[in-house]
């Protein structure tokens, strides 16, 4: 928490200026907590109106990146008016705001407790109203409100990419509630970016038995899996382990679940990961653009062979026959599995 001080006087000398309530709030918080390092915080400005908050941002130079939600960015921050949000209309921006002044009613907004705690930027004083603190002791994930927590269904694949980065369990009761929640109103772009979270988390296991537990593979991929089966493919396939690419093989009807912008895959899927596909992958297009692998296994052999931030520009090209001579430079790398 002290990091926090140290590195937010500006901004926090600034609003002083203005309120003696304003709050971290959200994943920050909880991370901080938990003794991790924070780059970007979420902050609550209470006790001034919206026409001030307006006149606020625009002296300090922020910039209004959700202005119907009233939330401003500035750096690393990004800045808000404490609200209500309430259902009134299909998917996830489908809601009415009102602004409050009371922060047990606007914390209790977010999906989770453990996301909950609020703390003042000014005193360092700690606000946590539904137990937050508790849960992260517990290293449990649990809902705060039921009625509003079913009223965002993004909510069902957070707890899942949540369980699979921090390693808590999911409660019984949000399990059961997620578990009711129709998911069909999400985007691609919502479901694809959480599961990117997922895979590239440490603990990919807990997220894979959730996205089972939480009934997330029928609403989605319209098919039930198990657990240790699917598992099994990345202790035997480490090195791209991302489930919709093992998805991909058996059937590629699922990249239509794919917005188009991360539709970046080859025509035909290999069963491993090779020297020589990585080669012909990076013809097209730099490997760090290639979201379906898995770039932790390799990171480091792509960055020495240069495939990572250029295309792979082959050496010897036989101008009457390009893509044959192509073809044999490639032929040449070996057929081994990419090993740090």
């Amino acid at each position: 928490m002290n990091r926090f001080f140290k590195n937010s006087s500006e901004i926090i000398n600034f609003l002083k200026q203005y309120t003696s309530r304003a709050y971290l709030v959200g994943g920050a918080v909880r991370d901080i907590l938990m003794g991790k390092n924070v780059n970007d915080f979420d902050i609550e400005i209470y006790d001034i109106s919206i026409k001030q908050f307006e006149e606020i941002m625009d002296k300090l130079g922020a910039k209004g990146v959700g202005k119907s939600f009233f939330v401003y960015k500035y750096k690393n921050f990004d800045l808000s008016l404490p609200r209500i949000e309430n259902k009134i209309g299909y998917g996830h921006k489908g809601f009415e705001v009102k602004i409050t002044d009371n922060p047990k009613i606007a914390s209790k907004r977010r999906d989770f407790k453990m996301n909950s705690i609020m703390i003042n930027i000014f005193t360092g004083e700690i606000l946590d109203f539904w137990g937050g603190r508790d849960d992260i002791k517990n290293r449990v994930i649990s809902l705060i409100d039921e009625e509003k927590f079913q009223e965002d269904s993004l909510r069902v694949l957070r707890a899942m990419q949540f369980s699979s980065r921090l390693k808590f369990k999911i409660d019984d009761k949000t399990i059961q509630i997620c578990k009711k929640i129709d998911l069909s109103d999400l985007s691609k772009d919502r479901i694809y970016q959480e599961f990117e979270k997922m895979f590239y988390s440490k603990y990919l296991y807990y997220g894979l038995y959730y996205f089972i537990k939480l009934d997330i593979d029928i609403k989605i991929f319209n098919q039930k899996f198990c657990f240790w089966r699917l598992w099994r493919r990345f202790l035997t396939n480490p090195h791209y382990n991302y489930f919709l690419y093992h998805l991909g093989i058996k059937d590629k009807r699922i990249f239509n679940l794919f917005p188009k912008k991360y539709k970046k895959l080859p025509k035909k899927l290999p069963k491993i990961v090779t020297n020589r596909f990585l080669f012909a992958l990076s013809l097209k297009y730099p490997l760090k653009e290639w979201s379906i692998l898995n770039n932790n296994c390799c990171k480091e052999w792509l960055k020495k062979n240069n495939l990572y931030e250029n295309r792979y520009k082959p050496k010897n090209i036989d101008l009457n026959n390009p893509k044959k001579s192509i073809l044999q430079e490639i032929k040449n790398y070996d057929k081994i599995i990419i090993k740090e």
